[in-house]
């Protein structure tokens, strides 16, 4: 267990997948319906409580490297690969993870977004269900722990 916290940020940590087509020869920005286009994929950690959390981390420990445990997230997240992506990558930056709450069985939570080659939003999928799971007694008993 880690001591010194000072800001604790309950919510959402998730994992972002973009995927953007390439422009096909003739300048179309659109996706090919009911196909598969040429493209790039992009994986990055999200979810806004992590992103809060990481920035508030970022800014604290660049004033004083003591400050890197002053941030804790609080989130439940899946035993699943994205889960093990949400703790590798957040213990990768300096991030704490001890907030973070693995739940056996349940999908993390992760966000795939589908854009045109111009870069616009054309759909997507959020499944977000996990932080349902997330209660205020769970939150309370266990950021108080710290």
């Amino acid at each position: 267990m880690q001591s010194q916290t000072q800001l604790v940020v309950v919510g959402s940590a998730a994992v972002d997948i973009s995927t953007m087509a390439t422009a096909s020869t003739a300048g179309d920005t659109n996706l090919s319906v009911h196909s598969t286009s040429p493209g790039t994929v992009s994986m990055t950690l999200g979810g806004v409580a992590r992103n809060i959390a990481e920035t508030a981390h970022r800014i604290l420990t660049s004033h004083t490297p003591q400050l890197s445990v002053a941030t804790m997230l609080v989130s439940p997240v899946g035993d699943d690969a994205f889960g093990h992506v949400l703790f590798d990558g957040m213990h990768r930056i300096g991030m704490r993870t001890d907030g973070l709450l693995p739940i056996p069985g349940v999908r993390s939570a992760v966000c795939n977004m589908v854009l045109d080659s111009a870069g616009n939003l054309t759909g997507g999928v959020a499944d977000m269900d996990i932080i349902q799971l997330l209660d205020s007694q769970t939150v309370i008993v266990y950021s108080t722990s710290f």
